[in-house]
């Protein structure tokens, strides 16, 4: 049934239009051409093209009248120059192009002009701009000026933007009123005797538009205006079960004749408003409507997406909160089937209403409290919620620790130290990425360092407590003794204890032999023969380690260096050096060879010969060296000798 009456509208529409084409109501001139029943285009998009599109019918201002026209100036930002709509009484072949609109020249006349050009020798502002003109005159500073220039559109300040605009020419002739409105804003309002004091008292006259282009163009059209549309009252509600009205707000520059409502479930109306009308239930109904003047002109189908919305479920979120919580905040968890929610209402019982999806709580004492929640959709379709909100206290704990050995476990304990509030759960966060669970745990740490462990706690009614940090050190004692070393017989060594990661300590050196004090970190020995010493290093919390030195004793203050080396990268005695018992510091260590050139030279005992010469191998051969250096009495001396390299 539906698809049949579409199509029977479908083909009224088609023959109402032709027949609205051949009773043609306007005169046009220029370059005004008709693109549809109810639609003129007056310029093309070509330089110093005019238009002009006047009714044959002339109206009488001594009875008022309201005109509605859709008016579009052109999708070229840059374009110019504008249209106007015109009363005259000169006939209906006028017209001229450029900053004129049509309008220039014209006399007796009245204009409202929307320029879209910037004439600065007319006074033009530097926007889109409407005026109400008489007599031809277009200078914004002339006698001609009667009203204007403003922006067409408040804050718009270019009106070429493509889109279709709603002018609205009134006037009344009992006040001698003429208000000029675009999309429903008044713009522009004169208070003249347009017949007296434009018309020489000739009541009837020619209207129309007329549009121009010059040196820059644009399509620039207007229609007879035949705008379909509807509203819903402030109060309608759009929810299932409720019978919805639709009112026609429509817009028509004649008369409307027909209607065609096609309410989106099946039901068609033919009729200037649909009686009101129950949906089958919750849901989105695409809305047509089309409307139909007094020329036969049909209006283009409107669509609109109608909802018709389910009932809320209405819920906030959470049931219980925590005094010490920050912030105290309740969150709405409505939901809806179809619609959008959009208001919230919040009663605390307290004698005043909240609004917000989320919303703060007036509270701050624990205690239970009735919370009501109206929760509404954009389509007026509202529930409501009431549960007791539970305010509940927060607890407080402690935690204690010590500082351990690496290896050894740390002991943690925890204190509730709010035994009215029940703890259920204990966690321990050992700042390494680790947790640990329960109101006493032991946790053993994999890396040495110093730890701020931090306790939480959460009470049976889900609160948290607040955080307590507990900062514990886990020891790794390292005992070092230093690097095996040499000295002459009865020459003093200090000995030195490198012991790492710990501020106090006790320290011991085993045996005593030659030392003067077996407990301090840095003893002197004096030995006569070869010894090994062992260290050992202990933390007050008990952490221990050992390390060990190897010294060598020989006679000296003495150099001991070999005859002979292999620098042949076997590992075994690659390299040439000298032993210095009892000598700390050389002056220097010089090798030469055969024809007395230096081959090697160092002051530092550690850097030995590797038989090589400017980095290349040296020739197998004896080689003369010369060692000089400072003993520990402070007695300078040297030695010589030679050394042969083999291979």
């Amino acid at each position: 049934m539906k698809r049949t009456l579409c199509l029977l509208f479908h083909v009224l529409c088609v023959f109402l239009w032709a027949h609205g084409q051949t009773q043609q109501p306007y005169i046009l001139n220029g370059n005004a051409t008709q693109r549809s029943c109810n639609c003129y285009q007056l310029t093309p998009a070509t330089t110093f093209a005019s238009g002009t599109v006047w009714n044959k019918n002339k109206i009488d201002l001594s009875q008022s009248f309201n005109y509605v026209f859709d008016v579009n100036l052109g999708c070229d930002t840059n374009g110019a120059d504008g249209i106007a709509f015109i009363l005259q009484t000169e006939g209906t072949n006028l017209g001229a192009n450029g900053q004129g609109i049509g309008f220039e020249g014209i006399s007796p006349s009245l204009g409202v002009l929307i320029d879209t050009y910037q004439n600065t020798s007319e006074n033009d502002p530097a926007y889109d701009h409407l005026a109400i003109q008489m007599n031809g005159l277009t200078n914004h500073q002339g006698t001609g000026n009667l009203a204007g220039p403003v922006q067409v559109l408040d804050g718009v300040n270019n009106i070429k933007d493509c889109q279709w605009h709603l002018l609205r020419i009134h006037w009344d002739a009992t006040t001698h009123t003429l208000e000029i409105s675009v999309d429903n804003q008044v713009r522009l309002s004169i208070q003249k005797d347009l017949v007296h004091d434009i018309f020489n008292d000739a009541p009837s006259v020619f209207w129309g538009f007329a549009g121009s282009t010059g040196g820059r163009t644009n399509v620039q059209q207007f229609c007879a205006a035949l705008r379909p549309a509807f509203d819903f009252d402030a109060s309608q509600i759009l929810c299932d079960g409720t019978p919805v009205t639709f009112e026609n707000s429509s817009s028509s520059f004649g008369e409307i004749t027909r209607w065609y409502w096609d309410l989106g479930d099946g039901t068609i109306y033919n009729g200037a408003q649909p009686p009101a009308h129950l949906y089958p239930g919750a849901g989105i109904y695409s809305v047509k409507f089309v409307i139909q003047d007094n020329s036969g002109c049909i209006s283009d189908t409107l669509t609109t997406s109608v909802t018709i919305g389910s009932y809320p479920k209405a819920n906030f979120t959470p049931d219980t909160l925590c005094l010490d919580a920050t912030p105290l905040q309740l969150s709405d968890a409505s939901t809806v089937a179809v619609g959008t929610l959009n208001n919230w209402q919040w009663d605390f019982g307290n004698g005043n209403t909240y609004s917000g999806s989320s919303v703060t709580i007036p509270f701050t004492t624990t205690g239970n409290y009735p919370v009501t929640l109206t929760a509404t959709t954009k389509e007026g379709c509202n529930n409501t919620i009431s549960k007791v909100l539970r305010i509940a206290p927060s607890p407080s704990v402690g935690g204690t620790s010590s500082n351990v050995c690496l290896g050894d476990a740390s002991i943690f304990k925890g204190e509730n130290l709010t035994p009215a509030i029940s703890i259920r759960t204990w966690t321990w966060d050992m700042n390494n990425g680790s947790t640990s669970d329960g109101q006493n745990t032991r946790y053993t740490y994999s890396q040495a360092g110093d730890y701020n462990v931090v306790l939480h706690a959460t009470s049976d009614e889900g609160c948290e407590a607040l955080s307590s940090a507990i900062p514990i050190t886990v020891l790794a004692v390292k005992a070092d003794a230093g690097k095996d070393t040499i000295v002459a017989i009865g020459q003093p060594l200090q000995l030195f204890s490198h012991a790492t990661n710990i501020a106090t300590a006790q320290y011991t050196w085993s045996p005593a032999t030659g030392l003067n004090d077996p407990n301090s970190a840095s003893p002197v020995a004096i030995l006569n023969a070869d010894q090994t010493y062992q260290l050992t290093v202990s933390s007050p919390e008990g952490c221990q380690d050992e390390d060990f030195i190897n010294i060598k004793v020989y006679k000296g203050p003495e150099f001991y260096v070999p005859n002979a080396f292999s620098p042949n990268g076997d590992g075994k005695n690659d390299y040439f050096k000298a032993i210095a018992a009892g000598i700390p510091k050389i002056d220097f260590f010089r090798i030469w060879n055969r024809w007395g050139e230096l081959v090697f030279f160092t002051s530092d005992l550690t850097v030995p010969w590797d038989g090589t010469i400017k980095g290349k191998p040296a020739d197998i051969a004896t080689y003369v060296w010369m060692i000089q250096g400072v003993d520990y009495t402070g007695r300078r001396f040297s030695r010589q000798g030679t050394v042969t390299l083999v291979r």
